[in-house]
Formats: C-alpha cells, sequence, structure tokens
C-alpha cells in the first residue's frame, strides 16, 4: 500500500484521481466526521471482551499496544510530512503527505483485528469499516490526495503488526504505596497536531 501509494504521487496521476474524486461528492462538501470515525477502533479493542469476545492480549497489555503503535505511527507521519512538505488539494498547507488520519485509524483497526480475529473475524474487522471511511472522507473533503491516504493506511498496518509482534512495554508495570497504579493512553490527532493523552487510576 505504501509504494502504491507513492505511484499515486506522480503529480498527472493525482491530479486526475483528485478530480474525479471531487466529481463523486457534492459541490464544496464538508464534514468533521472523520475527526472522530478515526478513533472508532479503539472502543472496539477495550470493549471486545465486555462484549463476549476474547481478545489475544490482556487489558493491559492492549492498552500498552495501542499507546505504542500511535506513538510510533504519529512519530513516522510527523517526519513525513516535515520531510516531504506535499501541499494539500485545496492548498491549504504543506503538509499533506502521508496522511496522519488514516494512519492512525489503520493503526487501531489493525491493533483490532489481531487481537481478535482468532475469536470473532467479522467483529475483528469492524475497524476497517472506520478506518476505510475516515480515509475516503479525507479525500472528498479535499484535504487529501489518494497517494496520502494509501500511504497512510500502509503505515499504520505496517506499525500495528510490528508492535503485535513485539509486545513494546510488556514488562513496564507501576505500583505505589497507595496501591495499584493503571495508566491509560490514548492519540489524540486534531488538524496539524498530533499529541498523547494519559488517564491515571490508583486502585
Amino acid at each position: 500500500m505504501i509504494t502504491i501509494g507513492a505511484v499515486l504521487k506522480i503529480h498527472s496521476i493525482q491530479q486526475n484521481l483528485q478530480k474525479n474524486a471531487q466529481k463523486m461528492v457534492y459541490r464544496n462538501f464538508k464534514t468533521k466526521a472523520d475527526n472522530y470515525l478515526q478513533y472508532a477502533p479503539v472502543f472496539f479493542i477495550f470493549s471486545g471482551n465486555s462484549l463476549g469476545f476474547e481478545s489475544k492480549n490482556t487489558y493491559l497489555q492492549m492498552e500498552k499496544n495501542t499507546l505504542a503503535a500511535s506513538m510510533i505511527t504519529g512519530g513516522i507521519v510527523f517526519i513525513g510530512k516535515k520531510s516531504f512538505k506535499d501541499i494539500r488539494p485545496d492548498n491549504s498547507a504543506r503538509n499533506s503527505y502521508p496522511s496522519g488520519h488514516s494512519a492512525l485509524s489503520f493503526t487501531l483497526a489493525t491493533i483490532q483485528f489481531l487481537e481478535y480475529k482468532d475469536s470473532d473475524l467479522w467483529y475483528a474487522s469492524s475497524g476497517y469499516v472506520f478506518a476505510t471511511a475516515t480515509a475516503l472522507l479525507r479525500v472528498a473533503n479535499n484535504r487529501h490526495w489518494n497517494g496520502d491516504v494509501l500511504t497512510g493506511a500502509g503505515i499504520g498496518i505496517a506499525v500495528a503488526l510490528i508492535v503485535d509482534h513485539w509486545n513494546p512495554l510488556s514488562k513496564l508495570s507501576f505500583s505505589t504505596s497507595a496501591g495499584k497504579l493503571s495508566l491509560t493512553g490514548y492519540p489524540v490527532v486534531h488538524q496539524n497536531t498530533f499529541g498523547l493523552g494519559i488517564s491515571m487510576n490508583i486502585q
């Protein structure tokens, strides 16, 4: 997907694809749904066990994998945007390539898939519906070229696969005199800003 995305960045190809994509939506189409849909797989990752599906890893390890994968994906996307400085289709900024929304949503969707594929394939795959919708809406909003979202999707999938195999932070644990300290990390992406939110619970 990364290779295909790079090929689609050829100027003549991406211009033709973008024109065709814009013809398929209403003129001046705008929606903010993609800003929220990208996070949908997070709900399915952490609610699967409560809904009767069995995850591959413990809840804590899923938190660690989600946190690590989101941070790595965000770092790669940030470097890519700063390096390529590709102009967006709407000419609003020079940070189009690759798509951060697409990368993050496919990272989360792939983590969901890897956690639940052995329990229920349909549930495991549901995150890709939201990830695909996020990518399509980025193009429909004229915020990204086709190559941007394809490359972003490829980055997200690759990072999730590596993190799932590696299981980083698996030996990381916290304790306090007051009891057990639980940290939950979640990615934050808003417009051109990448961040990380952390919630803390002491039991």
